[in-house]
């Protein structure tokens, strides 16, 4: 039965807590449909049939979602040679998303405000702006992952939200691939400064104790009171790290292979999203290059 399958699926997959809590959440919503259908039974017409299950309210990357975890469980059957194919599943069209970001004048602004306003914060959103980190890694940034020669940050962990049942915790960063970004000086000076101030802990930047809120929300309030004293739109954490770092590099004429490297992308497909920013790559490139003096040019202007 699919049922059984699923239950396999979670026993013999090492997924981090917070994808387990998401698909006991997913699953109560599947098992009606397919949970008693014998694994051949599954078929595209079954995954049409929970479509139409689902509740009304969820919106289309919702539902995707609940077909994934359906289709993660097929592809582990099919592995393991329980089924020969996986069928067809009719993910619903999702248009990609321009994403929101600030320009390198916008995120000035805004750390000249942190910097004013919000003192604590400042590294924090620091950090953010100048190398691209996830809230996780940025949370758990510790003394511990720093070198000084060469100036680098090892990024190998992340925080994990708590729930009412389970606290925050420290993980692997996503992919679960540790990476070195090289600190230019500035970053390194901004990090000297926030230890000077008494603001970090003996080893966690961000905890003087090493326990960490549960929600790992509170720096949307001190956010959304610098981006509105500043006059700035209000767009996410994620946004303003990520999202900025990357589109700001790509507007510059840097390659998406330097974008996700700096990133930490497993893929250059996660990368690829900015790409539309890069239209006029190809010419800065090519103006770059320009020779210094050619002939012609003189010709022309005659």
């Amino acid at each position: 039965m699919f049922a059984d399958a699923y239950q396999m699926y979670l026993d013999a997959t090492t997924i981090k807590d917070r994808s387990r809590d998401s698909y006991d959440s997913y699953w109560p919503q599947i098992e009606p449909t397919l949970g008693h259908l014998y694994l051949e039974e599954v078929d595209t017409l079954a995954f049409d049939a929970l479509k139409k299950a689902l509740p009304d309210h969820l919106g289309k990357k919702s539902i995707n979602n609940r077909l994934g975890l359906a289709r993660a469980v097929l592809h582990f059957c099919r592995k393991r040679k329980l089924i020969e194919t996986v069928p067809h599943i009719p993910m619903e069209s999702i248009p990609q998303k321009v994403p929101d970001w600030y320009s390198d004048a916008e995120r000035d602004r805004f750390l000249a405000g942190c910097f004013e306003l919000q003192p604590r914060w400042y590294l924090f959103f620091y950090l953010s702006g100048r190398l691209g980190l996830r809230l996780g890694e940025v949370c758990a940034t510790s003394r511990s992952r720093l070198r000084e020669i060469p100036p680098q940050l090892i990024v190998d962990r992340a925080l994990q939200r708590g729930t009412k049942t389970r606290p925050a915790e420290i993980i692997d960063r996503k992919n679960e691939e540790a990476y070195a970004l090289e600190l230019p000086q500035d970053v390194v000076k901004a990090i000297r400064w926030h230890v000077q101030q008494g603001y970090s802990g003996k080893e966690f930047l961000f905890s003087k104790t090493g326990n960490f809120p549960r929600y790992m929300d509170s720096h949307r309030r001190p956010m959304r009171a610098i981006q509105r004293a500043m006059g700035l739109r209000e767009i996410s954490h994620h946004a303003f790290g990520r999202h900025s770092v990357a589109s700001q590099a790509v507007t510059s004429g840097h390659s998406l292979r330097m974008v996700q490297a700096q990133l930490g992308h497993r893929s250059r497909q996660s990368s690829e999203k900015y790409a539309h920013l890069a239209s006029h790559a190809q010419l800065r490139l090519v103006e770059s290059l320009t020779p210094s003096t050619p002939p012609h040019v003189k010709y022309a202007s005659k």
